[in-house]
Order: structure tokens, then sequence, then C-alpha cells
């Protein structure tokens, strides 16, 4: 089970692209993050999943999803999240900054916008009072 609300709401945009995304949003439920490289530019979140997230995989086994950018107050520039799957499996997540400089802990406090061509420019907002 994935217990970060910020990679759950990246996944939440990222996976309303096409029938693809959304067919393989169900393996959300039978991942779990088992390791944060973080870079100094970015984070690389990598997974676990069970064998029930087989029953969801993509048919497009090399399958990159873009397009989320992420607004922080933790962050002097935009971010961006990247969607990576390894034989149709989510495999890990990376976001990076667009100025070379990210924050050693996930925000708490973001905005995150859909900005692929054509998306539907959907957006969550978190606003935190409390860092964790």
């Amino acid at each position: 089970m994935i217990k970060s609300k910020f990679v759950l709401d990246i996944f939440d945009l990222l996976l309303d692209s096409d029938e693809e995304g959304i067919f393989v949003r169900h393996q959300i439920d039978s991942l779990t993050e088992i390791k944060y490289d973080y870079t100094g530019v970015g984070v690389f979140i990598y997974f676990a999943h069970t064998d029930q997230t087989a029953e969801y995989k993509s048919s497009k086994t090399d399958l990159v999803l873009l397009g989320v950018v992420i607004k922080s107050p933790d962050l002097i520039a935009c971010a961006e999240a990247n969607l990576f799957f390894k034989n149709g499996i989510i495999d890990y997540l990376e976001i990076w900054s667009q100025d070379g400089e990210y924050p050693t802990k996930e925000p708490t406090n973001y905005t995150l916008t859909q900005e692929w061509h054509g998306s539907p420019g959907k957006q969550i907002i978190s606003d935190n009072k409390t860092s964790a």
C-alpha cells in the first residue's frame, strides 16, 4: 500500500490520461514504496508489487507517462513527474526539478497540474499548515 499522499496525488493525475492509464490505475492498490533515491536534482521512487498487479498489466511494456507539473514553496522552480513501467507494470516514479534543486523530503504544500498536450488541466492542491 502506498503511504505517501503526494505520490498518490501524482498517480491520480498521471493515470487520468487515456484508456491505458485508467486501466493500469488498478495497479496502485497492490504497490508499495520500497525506496526513495534523492539525487539533489530530484527523486526516484521505486515500487514493489504483488502478484495481483499483473491482472492490470499494460499492453505497452515500456509505457512512460509524463505531464504533471509540481509547484511548491519548497521548490525554487517547478518540478515534473514521470512514471515508468517495466513489462507493463509500474516500476518507478521520477520527479525532477527544472532548476536542478530538489529538497530531500517530499513537499506537503503543493499544486499538481496536468500539463500534457490535450490534457483536461486538472489540478490537485494540498495546503497543509503543519509539516511532517
